[in-house]
């Protein structure tokens, strides 16, 4: 029996209606035409050559091909049910107690091959030990020691994984979030490095999947400049195909690893692609991953992750409002954009969504939407400036250290647009203070300094600032990652007429 015949056979009516609307939407039409007639089969399934005839008319080796090459098509595409519900085998151990309680032995164990040997592939991890339980407890009843033993082996194995999974979503949990430290020595990076990569070969693919993209988030997170090596570019691409490859194996319900792959390929886009190039890759990564269903509780991250990329591109590319007139005089397209997106963040920030648990993150979406009202009226500029300061003081006793350097970057900004070299010097001040000791996006951090030194200069004419702007504007020409900062300085150094 096919793997395919095998999950739509498991599947109870809600399952089963639920992929079945899925293939609709997707106008998957020949995967919902095999499994209609999987289910209209029954336990009594044809053979392969004649479920090929009652797909595609006949079963002449043409036909065939196409048929086992739409079979493997269709396994992959219970991705959808993997992703949402990935308990949806369970309910299946169930039926087993029910045929063992009615003397049904042999239905039970029909069941109990084809279950097993699903859960096994798609590493649904608990329903495979509840079936070897039963396998090992049967063995034991009916005296077949060798039996018993190797299945409780298999289990242990099982469990060895399982306790694997759980230990990366710890060691992740515990030491890559925003409240954690954002500063290591060498050796403690290469000890968080090494801790994910000694189960990248992993007999379970869940355990390798999950290791590699934990460590290419170790070297995102802690702003390492080995995460925009073309090495860990290589690996984010092979990632995503093996992710892509392997979409039916489970996951941790509410863990949508995809996304953010997708979110750290982005980051790596940013500095590669022209604007147009990148708006048209973003919209597409995030428009071919059918948000998980589960985001409807929660705040909607793929959303803001969408939202982030936005905004750093609309402030990458027309980040000029030092310019007389500059944000008025926008592009009418652009304008419509950025006003499409400002309203998009304040919808989100008036949603009765955001607990206690959930500063971080309310912090981030305000500077989002922040960097979108710089691009924006004088007022709005204005207000943008004020919601930042207000952050900075009313969640000064929420650990929030690793968003220092945007916050800071984009009130900077607000600040020189303004012309207000007060302000700059004193919020400055704070961000050295603040950050002192730990990592820091070396973009922001450049783009702070930049500006910095540039109103340091415009209000003394002392040298030293135009030494220390030309010390980093040389900075930037060594490194390809911060060529937009690099054309950001050369601006102001003409419009400005800083001199060299």
């Amino acid at each position: 029996m096919l793997s395919i015949q095998k999950v739509i056979l498991l599947l109870d009516d809600y399952h089963f209606n639920e992929f079945k609307n899925h293939l609709k939407d997707s106008n998957a039409e020949l995967p919902l035409t095999l499994i209609t007639q999987i289910r209209k089969d029954g336990w009594e399934q044809k053979e392969s050559d004649m479920l090929c005839k009652a797909v595609y008319g006949s079963k002449d080796e043409k036909n065939k091909k196409k048929f086992f090459q739409l079979v493997h098509y269709t396994f992959r595409l219970t991705s959808y049910l993997s992703r949402n519900h990935p308990s949806y085998l369970q309910h299946n151990i169930s039926i087993i107690e029910q045929h063992i309680n009615r003397g049904e032995l042999s239905k039970a164990n029909e069941i109990a091959e084809v279950l097993l040997d699903i859960a096994e592939k798609i590493e649904d991890f608990y329903t495979a030990i509840a079936i070897l339980k039963y396998y090992a407890q049967q063995a034991f009843i009916t005296e077949n020691k060798t039996a018993a033993i190797k299945h409780h082996q298999r289990i242990s194995e099982l469990l060895k994984y399982e306790h694997i999974v759980n230990q990366i979503y710890l060691y992740m949990r515990q030491n890559l979030n925003f409240k954690g430290k954002s500063s290591l020595s060498d050796k403690e990076m290469q000890e968080h490095l090494s801790f994910y990569d000694k189960y990248r070969n992993n007999e379970s693919l869940s355990v390798q999947l999950l290791s590699r993209f934990a460590y290419c988030q170790t070297l995102n997170y802690l702003n390492d400049n080995k995460f925009y090596s073309e090495e860990t570019v290589q690996e984010l691409d092979a990632l995503t195909d093996d992710l892509e490859k392997n979409g039916f194996v489970i996951f941790s319900f509410s863990d949508d690893i995809q996304l953010n792959v997708d979110y750290l390929k982005l980051k790596h886009l940013i500095y590669k692609l022209d604007k147009d190039e990148l708006q048209k890759e973003a919209a597409a990564m995030i428009k071919k991953r059918e948000p998980l269903r589960f985001w409807k509780n929660y705040v909607n991250t793929p959303e803001i992750i969408y939202l982030s990329i936005q905004a750093s591109h609309y402030l990458t590319h027309y980040c000029y409002g030092y310019r007389k007139d500059y944000n008025e005089h926008l592009p009418k397209e652009v304008k419509t954009q950025i006003g499409f997106y400002k309203k998009k963040c304040e919808e989100i920030l008036a949603k009765p969504i955001w607990n206690e648990g959930l500063y971080v993150r309310f912090i981030n979406l305000n500077n989002i939407y922040c960097g979108f009202l710089l691009l924006g009226t004088k007022e709005e500029i204005k207000k943008a400036i004020e919601k930042l300061e207000s952050l900075l003081v009313n969640f000064q006793q929420i650990a929030f250290q690793r968003l220092y350097d945007a916050l800071f970057a984009t009130l900077m900004i607000g600040y020189f647009y303004l012309n207000d070299h007060e302000g700059i010097q004193e919020c400055y001040k704070r961000y050295e203070k603040l950050t002192a000791g730990t990592s820091k996006n070396t973009e922001n951090d450049v783009t702070i300094k930049a500006i910095y030194y540039t109103s340091q200069w415009m209000n003394t004419q002392r040298r030293q600032y135009v030494e220390k702007l030309q010390a980093i504007y040389k900075k930037t020409k060594e490194n390809d990652k911060l060529k937009h900062v690099q054309t950001l300085i050369g601006d102001m150094i003409s419009y400005f007429e800083i001199p060299s």
